[in-house]
């Protein structure tokens, strides 16, 4: 006797066929399309519009497939063909379930798989990564997509409360990215917003199918988006990041010292740059007795202001900022309010800076031979050589995410690689990315290009096959906070200004 959810589920698939079966071709056709975005050719533009339309398409196709499997079986109402026959909720949910994972998730995760081999990538070193993406297609996807249409009677209405859902979160975001844009993220927050996200449809998904009574799941499912925008405005990121960011012990701390202006330094010229009533101050720090395997990547800086007038401000984020052995001085970003600033602006005032960190660790310099084949490179990466234009630079793909940090550096030929000779310029290139989201193409490509500091524009260097490659990576070690304090400073010579254009016959701007 065959078990009651694979009944169901062999029902549900004569029933849906034709939206499983395009579905699945969508899946193939993106398959097919996204390796001619890793080369050049003279089709390659347009197949990567074709892979792009497909990206849209698909998660289009799942909400049809989703909407149509839970509407087979409408939990809304009490009319339904189903509620008079032997079904059990938890098997009807069961049916469900497996049908998704069967259709969606196996194909989705076969897809990466195959895309992964097809770039010469190991999909074995990327399993961790590919359930973190069907982790997050459940959070993303697929779990509000079905929590909606267990709650609406017709594809119609949940088409419309899924556009209702995206205009609210655009709203919210933009609402929160306008009011708190250069605030850092407090840490954990993406987490804990994660698990709401699931947690709540889930459980108004599951709870409709148990009770079916519908205004108790809606009232769960739209806490969802309300309790979202009050979990940002009642975080205490100030103590979450304190928390997350402890001090940094004297020992192993490098020393930061502002740069002081010198007395009477002339105010450069034009007039302030504010930002939404905000003055930019770039404030230089001086960094010595730095560990040279360490790198300090900076992610928010709290200010506390005492002198002419008081001001603490929130964490503020301060990207692309860092402190290492290799460079003497680096420079924090700091937004201030221009009350604030007009007050303390030409008057000596105490300022005391907190700097949240992420501690980056050198790995053991490697080296690598490059050849005309493939070849590995750190990161579970491969690089690829082109066999038409050997002067060409390599391009180097990671499954999902390339490391962090990662740096290459080579002898590059000051002639053609077919001429290579005795004159050959150290180059320097970065392999990194940011943390990845929801990737349909699993495949990250980073081309290996090379810098090498000459600033002749006319003077070109060739990275030739068969060069050895040394390659520099880091690993996170843990995240720290500095305390720094600058006494009796003067804030006005740090203001960013910019000049105003000159107009024929207008007399000259003069300094603020």
């Amino acid at each position: 006797m065959t078990p009651q959810p694979l009944h169901i589920f062999q029902k549900d698939l004569r029933h849906l066929w034709p939206e499983t079966l395009v579905t699945l071709l969508l899946f193939v056709a993106f398959a097919w399309a996204v390796p001619y975005g890793w080369q050049t050719t003279e089709y390659s533009i347009f197949i990567k519009l074709l892979a792009g339309f497909l990206h849209v398409l698909m998660p289009i196709a799942w909400l049809i497939v989703i909407s149509r499997l839970i509407h087979d079986e409408s939990l809304v109402g009490d009319r339904q063909f189903w509620t008079s026959r032997p079904y059990h909720w938890a098997s009807l949910l069961a049916a469900k379930a497996l049908y998704i994972v069967v259709f969606l998730y196996v194909p989705f995760f076969l897809m990466q798989v195959y895309l992964l081999k097809h770039a010469g990538l190991y999909p074995t070193t990327a399993i961790p990564a590919l359930l973190h993406n069907l982790l997050l297609l459940t959070v993303i996807l697929i779990v509000p997509i079905a929590a909606i249409a267990a709650v609406t009677s017709t594809f119609p209405r949940l088409l419309l409360s899924t556009i209702g859902a995206i205009i609210y979160i655009l709203i919210v975001a933009g609402l929160f990215g306008f009011a708190f844009f250069d605030h850092m993220p407090p840490p954990h927050l993406s987490g804990i917003i994660a698990a709401l996200v699931i947690v709540l449809p889930l459980a108004a998904l599951i709870y409709q199918y148990a009770t079916r009574k519908t205004t108790t799941s809606r009232i769960l499912l739209l806490a969802t988006p309300i309790l979202i925008p009050i979990l940002l405005i009642l975080t205490p990121a100030t103590a979450l990041i304190h928390s997350s960011y402890p001090v940094i012990a004297a020992a192993d701390a490098p020393t930061l010292t502002v740069i002081p202006a010198p007395p009477g330094t002339p105010v450069s010229p034009g007039h302030l740059q504010t930002f939404r009533g905000n003055v930019l101050l770039n404030l230089p720090f001086a960094v010595k007795d730095s560990d040279k395997d360490s790198n300090y990547a900076l992610q928010g800086v709290e200010a506390h202001l005492t002198g002419p007038t008081t001001w603490t401000s929130a964490y503020l984020s301060t990207f692309g900022s860092s402190i290492n052995a290799s460079v003497p001085y680096t420079v924090v970003r700091l937004f201030m309010p221009q009350s604030v600033f007009d007050k303390a602006k030409t008057s000596p005032a105490d300022l005391h800076l907190s700097i949240a960190a992420d501690h980056l660790k050198a790995k053991p310099t490697s080296t690598w031979k490059s050849t005309l084949l493939p070849f590995s490179i750190p990161g579970h990466g491969v690089c690829f050589s082109s066999s038409e234009s050997p002067d060409e630079a390599p391009t180097c793909r990671f499954p999902l995410k390339a490391p962090e940090i990662l740096y290459a550096s080579a002898p590059l030929s000051a002639t053609s690689c077919a001429q290579q000779g005795t004159q050959q310029v150290s180059g320097r290139a970065a392999l990194s990315s940011s943390s990845s989201t929801l990737d349909f193409d699993p495949v990250i490509t980073v081309p290996l290009n090379f810098t090498t500091g000459d600033p002749n524009p006319q003077h070109h260097y060739q990275f030739c096959a068969g060069t050895p490659l040394t390659f520099l990576e880091a690993e996170s070690v843990g995240k720290v906070r500095f305390e720094v304090d600058a006494k009796q400073l003067t804030l006005d010579p740090y203001a960013t200004r910019v000049q105003a254009r000159a107009t024929p016959g207008a007399p000259a701007p003069q300094p603020e």
